[in-house]
């Protein structure tokens, strides 16, 4: 539990240490708040964090992969693996203009295809907080006002990070222990949520009913049909599973990671854990 909260407090950290030069002077706005950056995004949880991190020193325009080289924005933030044609888009940037919001985070393999990444690493929210951290450290780099724009940006990354580990801690008080360790799914989107609460992730194709007994299949929207004839097959519920990368309860990330650990907590035989303060995000 230890590291799993020093780990974003450090990143952190590191952000607010920034001080003034002596006898500068570069232009500001009003309230202490620095220049606007502009942040082009092609994802939900992007867009999601470059709102909360940035405030009001923020423009975020969300645009699609065939527009993210001509946005005319500053700054490109994504989550690599997501879209294909976003990768490939942000390839043909120039360097120090794209903020890849994974850079300071373990990825995983994707069990579909060990070349690329497993890109849904908000469903550990420590990772958000994390996610916040970069991309404080990067807007601060970009703005016209650095010093200034070192202590906006990182105070609201604190902030980010207070909400994702309030999450973190609600999800360990209703996910640990479950008396269902497996989580079968169609496909493997829930991996970092698997390594961060201790449950095996199983992909449906490789599932063995005898051996590994669930009450639930997850599925994306997409194989909804087949997953629901084999969840019939042996009588247990099928439940679709939201990859948060286009819209979440809300439009808050934070909520839309809980909500999905509650859905998994009361169909994998946890016990009932009477909510805490931390139970709401924000």
């Amino acid at each position: 539990m230890i590291a799993r909260v020093l780990a974003p407090l450090l990143v952190i950290a590191a952000l607010t240490g920034c001080t003034r030069g002596v006898g500068s002077a570069a232009p500001t706005t009003s309230g202490g708040v620095p220049p606007t950056v502009s942040v082009a995004v092609a994802d939900f949880p992007s867009a999601w964090l470059a709102q909360r991190v940035g405030g009001d020193a923020i423009d975020v325009r969300e645009v699609g992969a065939a527009d993210l080289r001509t946005s005319g924005a500053d700054l490109v933030a994504y989550v690599p693996d997501i879209n294909p044609d976003v990768d490939a888009a942000v390839a043909t940037l120039p360097t120090g203009t794209v903020v890849d919001l994974t850079a300071d985070i373990k990825r995983l393999a994707d069990p579909r295809d060990r070349e690329k990444r497993d890109p849904y690493v908000w469903f550990d929210p420590v990772n958000v907080a994390t996610m916040a951290g970069t991309l404080a450290k990067t807007m601060a780099k970009v703005n016209r006002v650095p010093y200034m724009a070192t202590q906006y940006y990182g105070v609201r990354s604190l902030d980010v990070e207070a909400d994702s580990l309030a999450v973190d801690q609600r999800l360990q008080e209703i996910l640990s222990p479950c008396r269902i360790p497996t989580l079968v799914v169609e496909a493997p989107v829930l991996g970092y949520l698997a390594r961060a609460y201790a449950f095996d992730q199983v992909p449906l194709i490789l599932w063995k009913p005898q051996r590994e007994p669930v009450r639930a299949l997850y599925f994306t929207i997409d194989a909804e049909a087949a997953v629901r004839a084999q969840a019939a097959m042996y009588d247990v519920k099928a439940l679709p599973v939201d990859t948060l990368t286009e819209k979440a309860p809300n439009d808050d990330l934070l909520q839309g990671v809980l909500d999905t650990g509650q859905e998994i907590a009361d169909h994998q035989d946890c016990p009932l854990v009477v909510p805490s303060a931390t139970d709401r995000p924000g």
